[in-house]
């Protein structure tokens, strides 16, 4: 019995994109939140003109944010970029 071929991790990141909000694809109807606040952000939140955005780490990965959390999304990032460890994200509410 042969095992069935899997996607190599390139070929997943070039489908879905990189990171957990799988990069742009997050706005495409997946369930999403605010990585300072935690607040759910809808996909027409990111259509001109935009309330959210997605802030990016060294490491090429996109997370989304709040227009007025850009500044703490990014810090952040810039800190898991310096240490190395998971972003710390505050907890999802609705």
């Amino acid at each position: 019995m042969k095992r069935e071929k899997k996607l190599t991790k390139k070929e997943r990141q070039a489908i879905t994109g990189k990171g957990p909000a799988g990069g742009r694809a997050a706005a495409g109807g997946q369930h999403i939140h605010c990585v300072a606040c935690g607040r759910h952000l809808d996909p027409h939140e990111f259509d001109p003109p935009a309330s959210a955005t997605f802030v990016q780490c060294a490491h090429g990965s996109q997370f989304a944010a709040c227009l007025g959390c850009q500044i703490p999304a990014q810090k952040l990032l810039d800190e898991h970029d310096r240490t190395g460890q998971p972003v710390k994200s505050a907890s999802a509410w609705h």
